[in-house]
């Protein structure tokens, strides 16, 4: 399969370093049930059976995020769940949360891979559960530990914050007003917005810590991806004796081969095999696990 008749690559998102540019056109769509596609599905059919299949709100009850359930009965598994359930009295909750998924998760889940975009966004939702149960527990917000919290809102402000680091200087046209902002000053001017609201005691106090905690989560997430390994590897680790040793047994077999792989692609460039190698781990797991070597391979690729 040649580099032009991969999806990914036809789509025109560019092979450089994306922190420096923004030359990725950020609505290229990627064919096919992305990660993204995935979330959003999930997330819209939970709604469903939250509200109309299962009676009594069954799913809001043992699903939402409040401290006193979370933490003091121990039910842990809210911290994740409570990101799946959106506001049962108006649609506009879910609706907003899923565009945004839909117009800026495509972006970071082609720079962090499927399995990292995935940790990103449950981690970042994770991070905004874990800043709304500090504020409540200090007596920030109002309600005490009864006051529940759902919604996607903290894994999309997480997405938005990433996508000013992939690709700061894409241009976005907003509706409201209709101007166009640099993706770095919208995404941080969002996040603006949020924590004045938080400071000036908003009713959705609660719902502001938690973008916050989700906005600080991907700041941070989105440039240190490598702690996102291992986030679902519960019975193995990347870094363990046995892929340490996998990589130990390439290295005398390149020292070996060194000099006839530098004949072969000063001469003729990188092999077909080599750019297939490359595009697959792209496709597997982002255009932000490739080295410098691989990017210029690509890049000199694309040029024949």
């Amino acid at each position: 399969m040649g580099i032009y008749d991969r999806d990914y690559v036809n789509s025109n998102r560019g092979m450089g370093h994306p922190p420096s540019g923004g030359g990725s056109p950020i609505f290229a769509r990627v064919p096919g049930w992305t990660m993204t596609t995935w979330i959003i599905v999930i997330t819209i059919a939970v709604h469903i059976l939250a509200t109309l299949v299962v009676p009594n709100r069954a799913l809001y009850n043992i699903g939402n995020l409040n401290v006193y359930d979370a933490f003091q009965r121990l039910e842990v598994w809210r911290l994740i769940t409570f990101q799946f359930l959106h506001d049962d009295r108006s649609i506009m909750h879910l609706l907003f949360n899923m565009f945004g998924m839909w117009v800026f998760g495509p972006m970071v889940e082609r720079y962090l891979g499927r399995k990292k975009y995935l940790a990103y966004y449950l981690v970042c939702g994770l991070a905004g559960g874990v800043l709304f149960t500090i504020l409540t527990v200090v007596g920030a917000l109002p309600n005490g530990v009864h006051s529940q919290l759902i919604g996607a809102s903290a894994g999309v402000f997480g997405v938005i914050v990433a996508c000013a680091y992939v690709s700061p200087n894409s241009v976005i046209q907003l509706l409201f007003p209709p101007i166009p902002l640099k993706m770095r000053t919208f995404a941080y001017g969002y996040v603006g917005i949020a924590l004045f609201s938080l400071l000036s005691g908003s009713q959705n106090a609660g719902g502001q810590a938690a973008h916050i905690g989700g906005a600080i989560a991907g700041y941070f997430f989105i440039r240190h991806h490598h702690f996102l390994t291992d986030f679902f590897d519960i019975f193995g680790d990347s870094r363990s004796s046995k892929n340490g040793s996998k990589t130990r047994s390439k290295k005398p077999r390149k020292a070996r081969h060194g000099a006839a792989y530098r004949n072969t692609t000063d001469q003729a460039g990188p092999s077909q095999s080599e750019i297939d190698k490359i595009l697959d781990k792209v496709s597997q797991r982002g255009l932000a696990s490739l080295s410098e070597k691989e990017k210029s391979t690509l890049a000199e690729a694309s040029k024949k």
